[in-house]
């Protein structure tokens, strides 16, 4: 959020051990396992209770298989023609999600995640644009890396209020629009509140201005077609809108890959144009990366298909339903905002939020804590590999959470 870059508090101490010399010689294979058992006992929370962070969770057990097949391997677009086997599958990864994200012509690439693949963005927005004091627009609740973006690229960022309901002003939007404008920046759906922002409002005021328009769907991209195809009720969000220029969605989040496999989708490879490549051929951020995320995400899309997604989809929707009517079913609480995805956000009137979240933690509940627009409140982040079970016994805990704060009030 905005408040992220004000520095108007104190920077805490950055966590560090003591000093730790490099080890003159090496540990049996058993004794050095045993010192990553110990340091990972330190973590306060089983993985089925974390519910703090949305990539908290084994990923598809194939994607294990599929890394031992390509140890070793790597892709990066200046060295294709040494891994071309792990290089197919970078692009045929991204030729599958283009199809699910509205237009199967879009290249891209496997990106570390959301704020390489955002950084990417606005970077070649820029580069299309070359215009003299660049600016972009987007929403307060857009992510953080587009204000690291902002301050590496040099780039003045215009943030959108949001009215009641959690969503962006679309008339200060077109407002801000000037001649300096050289993108638009919505989310599908933000993080943080799991909202999705009116992109097809965005698209059309990107095709009217003829702007860019780069579309954050870390969570939504691996989540949202599948929705669709449950029967729910999904607005456009992706390149079925002609005013969309990029997409981004991370497969670490609810795509069942593994961490840092992120994907970078652009409508037209003629944009690529404006990135100064030279012979590396180095398009995005990072260059070299490892085969194995090439492997994973080319194998659990092959392995799941879009049947396979639905159901994923559909259970994690159940959890969502059996948490929220949990919430719903303690009277000093409250929902934030009724969650369109696997993010849900609650707080309390009566009764202080930090204490129940500390008391959550105390119970080896894992969710997040902070002040959202000045509102306490506490936020679950759902993955896949959550089940009704693990939902029925995170709403005991909270429902003991709440009474303990209650009895102390």
């Amino acid at each position: 959020m905005a408040q992220e870059f004000e520095q108007t508090h104190k920077r805490p101490p950055y966590p560090m051990p003591p000093p730790l010399s490099f080890p003159e010689t090496g540990l049996s294979a058993a004794a050095t396992l045993d010192g990553v058992r110990e340091r990972l006992s330190q973590d306060p929370y089983a993985v089925e209770r974390n519910f703090g962070v949305s990539y908290v969770g084994p990923p598809h057990p194939i994607t294990q298989q599929a890394a031992e097949l390509a140890a070793g391997t790597f892709f990066t677009e200046w060295a294709r023609d040494m891994n071309p086997g792990t290089h197919r599958l970078e692009k045929e990864a991204v030729r599958m999600m283009a199809s699910l994200l509205g237009h199967p012509e879009a290249v891209g690439f496997i990106t570390s995640g959301g704020t390489e693949s955002n950084l990417s963005a606005l970077r070649l927005a820029r580069n299309l644009a070359r215009k003299d004091s660049p600016e972009v627009i987007m929403p307060e609740s857009a992510h953080y890396s587009f204000r690291v973006a902002a301050e590496l690229m040099g780039l003045r960022l215009h943030e959108v209020p949001l009215d009641g309901a959690f969503r962006p002003r679309m008339d200060q939007v077109e407002t801000l629009i000037n001649e300096r404008t050289i993108a638009l920046v919505c989310s599908a759906p933000d993080g943080s509140l799991g909202q999705l922002d009116p992109v097809s409002e965005f698209a059309a005021l990107a095709a009217q201005h003829g702007l860019y328009l780069h579309v954050d769907a870390a969570f939504g991209g691996f989540f949202l077609p599948f929705m669709r195809d449950l029967g729910y009720d999904v607005p456009p969000f992706d390149f079925s809108l002609p005013g969309v220029s990029s997409i981004m969605t991370d497969g670490h989040k609810l795509g069942l890959l593994p961490v840092a496999t992120g994907f970078f989708l652009i409508r037209d490879e003629a944009m690529l144009q404006a990135i100064p490549t030279e012979t590396t051929v180095i398009h995005n951020i990072t260059a070299t990366k490892p085969g194995d995320h090439a492997a994973a995400a080319w194998a659990v899309m092959q392995r799941l298909g879009r049947a396979g997604y639905r159901e994923s989809a559909r259970r994690i929707l159940e959890v969502v339903d059996t948490i929220v009517a949990g919430i719903e079913g303690i009277e000093e609480l409250r929902l934030v905002v009724k969650p369109l995805i696997p993010v849900v956000n609650f707080t309390s009137d009566v009764l202080d939020v930090e204490q129940v979240y500390r008391e959550l933690r105390a119970r080896g509940w894992g969710s997040t804590y902070g002040r959202l627009y000045d509102m306490p409140r506490i936020r679950f982040s759902i993955h896949p590999h959550r089940d009704l079970d693990h939902a029925h016994q995170l709403v005991a805990a909270l429902a003991d959470s709440v009474a303990a704060v209650r009895k102390r009030s």
